[in-house]
């Protein structure tokens, strides 16, 4: 008999309502991971464990993000089918994008660039 996780297609860390992570086929080897606006992560099943497990660290960093942590108590990021929103700063502006106007794969979007799930060390930088 298959384990809990394995018969819903969930990683085996994947244990509580707010920890949901779901392994899926994605339209490419090139696609990764996502999160979803409920917070969901879906990780492309088809990855090494290694690849698996940073991809979860990352989209984890966007889970950061959509939390309500900051100090003014509003989500960094926020986003749906229409549109992203962005705060850099609590307390600051914050940034309005329509999902027509961008690349949602781009790493060159502030919160990718922001992601604490990103390793962003350079090679000399120590650990």
């Amino acid at each position: 008999m298959k384990p809990f996780h394995q018969l819903l297609s969930l990683h085996p860390s994947s244990n509580k309502l707010d920890n949901v992570i779901k392994l899926v086929d994605m339209p490419t080897k090139r696609h990764w991971g996502y999160i979803d606006e409920n917070k969901t992560i879906f990780v492309n099943k088809d990855l090494s464990p290694k690849n698996m497990l940073k991809t979860i660290k990352h989209e984890k960093g966007h889970k950061l993000q959509m939390s309500l942590a900051g100090e003014d108590h509003e989500p960094q990021l926020q986003f749906n089918s229409l549109y992203y929103k962005w705060k850099n700063n609590p307390g600051g502006k914050t940034l309005k994008i329509s999902t027509d106007y961008i690349n949602t794969k781009s790493r060159g979007l502030p919160w990718e660039k922001n992601n604490a799930g990103t390793d962003k060390k350079k090679k000399n930088e120590k650990a």
